[in-house]
């Protein structure tokens, strides 16, 4: 895959040539988040040997985070949707590249480097995102790989034509970031 591949693609394209859905529980066995932190509800397609994915995620009312943000009009935080991005990615990641090691004594983790991202509108209770995440090279070693992703809201008819103020938006997060596998002893005196 390369940087020009977008959502609208995933959805129109590579949904029709993947190798099909993961569950949610499925998802769970290439993470080591759980609940109330894990943000991943479903992949609809993938192709990890391509580098690609399409997930689906729906954001709650019922989530914890809206008891405190904000309660005359809730928006779902930049950082949590950024972690369920990066979930995805990690997720990908080791569906591409291979399960972590888990020995005691070489136990690796993945952790992220480097993010770059824009947000072009607020994510609300009620909003179904669509995200797709993508490998930026193929030829991406094992031991890193940079990801590109792009998150709308389903049926939000204002990335094509404008709103009633003229305003068509962006995508509600977009951008790239990096996820490498290292030791975690690498961390031992931070306490990790």
């Amino acid at each position: 895959m390369n940087h020009t591949l977008t959502l609208l693609t995933a959805e129109e394209i590579l949904e029709r040539k993947g190798n099909g859905p993961i569950d949610h529980s499925d998802a769970k066995q290439y993470l080591r988040h759980t609940h109330p932190v894990l943000g991943v509800d479903r992949i609809l397609d993938h192709d990890f040997s391509e580098g690609w994915l399409h997930a689906v995620r729906a954001i709650s009312c019922s989530q914890p985070v809206f008891a405190g943000h904000f309660p005359d009009a809730a928006i779902y935080p930049g950082t949590h949707l950024m972690q369920d991005i990066i979930q995805l990615a990690i997720l990908l990641f080791i569906g591409k590249t291979g399960p972590l090691k888990k020995t005691a004594a070489d136990q690796e983790i993945s952790v992220v480097t480097d993010v770059k991202s824009s947000f072009g509108h607020p994510v609300a209770p009620g909003n179904l995102l669509d995200i797709a995440v993508w490998t930026q090279e193929q030829g991406s070693s094992r031991g890193s790989l940079r990801f590109h992703f792009d998150a709308k809201v389903r049926d939000f008819p204002y990335y094509k034509q404008p709103n009633s103020y003229g305003i068509i938006f962006s995508s509600a997060a977009k951008g790239e970031c990096e996820l490498r596998r290292v030791r975690r002893r690498m961390y031992a005196h931070i306490g990790i």
